[in-house]
């Protein structure tokens, strides 16, 4: 059977003996070959409550097409535009996805019988502010939990959500465990026989219970309740004011406009916000019809852009990260792709960001607009803040030769030869200029 240019019985399965993932354009598929599990999809998708379990974070999912004679299922996966690393969420975000996951687990178990081979967090992500597991086919008929699963949980959810919630001194410990995938020193260590028991003794206990997939679940689910992240430390960022949601969609200032025109006019189908802060352009983006990601490297202003997107109910995916820091490719033939693969999207916003990454960090020039082009397939939108402007006075930091909007336009040519310029925004000290390079 040949679908979308690919011999499916001739495709090699990496990990997984029942179905294969083939992403096409604007297709997620799935191709599963094993009857009794093409039984088992079939049965579950047109059970009376999937859509309930849709709405509990199994990834929407429907029949794309069957043979009967080749023995062959093909699901088609609602696509996720932006899929996260487990370093990427804040320790509230990644308590929310194990919190999601287990209930779940639940949820399959009690109406249909059914348990997932994994439990790691490379399974699950977050469609905008809903946590998502999309490994369909980890999903299988049993009623015996292995401690292979439970002890999988254990090292690479309830060690991170362990460390959120003891104290201010384990607290990011949790992210830089989260940021190793299958080894590194964190994973050996903590995952020592005796460091486990002194460490997570209680979750440990729970391994008695594998035959009983229930109370599995409500013991964990348990856990959790008694080991939120304690709260992150308020870092410089959270006081910032950035401008208030009433004016997304009635732009008053010069910047506000610029940017709500290039949105409206390019309609770009996904939008990245560079150190987006709590997210007031990624919420503008949003309301004009884009799917949009937004990043920032402190903790507490991302949570804070994440439940504000959760309170006026936007589909805005949040993520922790620094910016001259993406998170790079990894696990068996760096097949865990890197940040400028995933988050990659038509229009790159970078405002109010290039004086703090060239002059206060640091970064060149050059590279500051190397990384803003390897995410923008379309176009990247650039705040330059002026050397002469009031709050880099004040700095007195050394200006590079080739801090100036001339060079930064050299640098964006070769990817982005033409540019759209906004007014120039000079007001009570203030020296700044918005400009839109595109292709």
């Amino acid at each position: 059977m040949l679908i979308e240019n690919i011999n499916i019985k001739n495709e090699p399965f990496l990990f997984d003996k029942v179905g294969r993932v083939v992403i096409k354009e604007d297709k997620v598929l799935r191709i599963i070959t094993n009857d009794t599990y093409i039984k088992l999809y079939k049965e579950l998708l047109n059970s009376p409550d999937i859509n309930n379990l849709f709405s509990k974070g199994l990834i929407e999912t429907k029949i794309y097409s069957e043979s009967k004679e080749d023995s062959i299922l093909i699901l088609e996966h609602k696509k996720i535009n932006f899929m996260l690393h487990p370093s990427e969420y804040t320790n509230k975000m990644f308590w929310d996805v194990a919190y999601m996951y287990i209930s779940l687990c639940k949820e399959l178990y009690n109406n249909h019988g059914i348990l997932t081979v994994d439990a790691h967090p490379w399974n699950v992500t977050f469609e905008g502010t809903k946590a998502t597991f999309f490994d369909f086919s980890s999903l299988y008929k049993g009623n015996v939990i292995g401690k292979n699963w439970i002890d999988e949980f254990g090292k690479y959810f309830a060690i991170p959500i362990r460390l959120a919630s003891i104290s201010k001194k384990t607290f990011p410990l949790s992210l830089e465990y989260r940021r190793e995938h299958l080894n590194g020193f964190g994973l050996s260590f903590l995952n020592k026989r005796l460091i486990k028991k002194l460490f997570n003794k209680k979750f440990e206990s729970i391994s008695k219970y594998k035959g009983r997939p229930n109370d599995v679940f409500d013991k964990i689910l348990d856990w959790l309740d008694k080991n939120k992240p304690i709260n992150a430390k308020n870092e410089y960022w959270l006081n910032y004011e950035q401008s208030h949601l009433a004016e997304i969609g009635n732009p008053k200032t010069i910047k506000q406009k610029f940017v709500h025109k290039i949105l409206s006019t390019k309609n770009p189908k996904t939008v990245l916000d560079l150190a987006s802060n709590k997210g007031y352009y990624a919420l503008m983006a949003e309301k004009l019809g884009a799917s949009v990601m937004a990043f920032d490297y402190e903790e507490e202003t991302i949570n804070q852009c994440y439940y504000k997107a959760i309170d006026v109910e936007s589909n805005i995916t949040s993520a922790l990260m620094n910016f001259y820091l993406p998170t790079p490719p990894m696990g068996v033939g760096l097949m865990s792709k890197s940040a400028f693969d995933r988050l990659g999207s038509n229009i790159v916003l970078a405002l109010a960001l290039v004086h703090h990454i060239c002059l206060v960090q640091r970064i060149p020039v050059y590279i500051f607009c190397e990384i803003c082009k390897k995410y923008a397939k379309d176009g990247v939108m650039l705040e330059f803040i002026d050397p002469n402007d009031l709050h880099v006075k004040s700095w007195n930091a050394d200006i590079p030769i080739d801090y100036n909007i001339d060079s930064i336009c050299n640098y964006m040519k070769d990817k982005f030869p033409n540019v759209e310029k906004s007014e120039n925004m000079i007001n009570d000290g203030i020296n700044r200029q918005i400009m839109y390079f595109y292709n």
